[in-house]
């Protein structure tokens, strides 16, 4: 067993959202999303796997197939392997997202 701080997670940079990875293997990844006040992912998907989004803190928009879904925290999101996901800090302040990833069977 391994135990990881989300908060040591919360990692920002001014030039871009981040990415941490807090626990990774064959089956799963388990990581938090960090973005500043304006920052924003480009919609994208993840074939094979299926993908659920907890927001930690603050608020914004995610893109999920060209629909916008206000979020903020506490709200957990559900995403298939097909649908295309994307998001938006649209907020003053920081938000971190935690994500957990699965590889679905073939």
């Amino acid at each position: 067993m391994q135990i990881y701080s989300i908060e040591n997670a919360k990692q920002f940079n001014e030039e871009q959202f981040t990415k941490v990875n807090l626990i990774k293997n064959d089956h799963s990844t388990a990581f938090v999303l960090n973005f500043l006040p304006g920052q924003h992912m480009k919609a994208h998907n993840h074939p094979h796997r299926e993908l659920y989004l907890y927001v930690i803190d603050g608020d914004g928009i995610f893109l999920i197939d060209d629909e916008e879904v206000a979020v903020s925290a506490g709200d957990v999101i559900y995403c298939d392997s097909k649908q295309q996901l994307g998001f938006t800090n649209t907020s003053d302040a920081r938000v971190s997202i935690y994500a957990t990833m699965t590889k679905l069977q073939d």
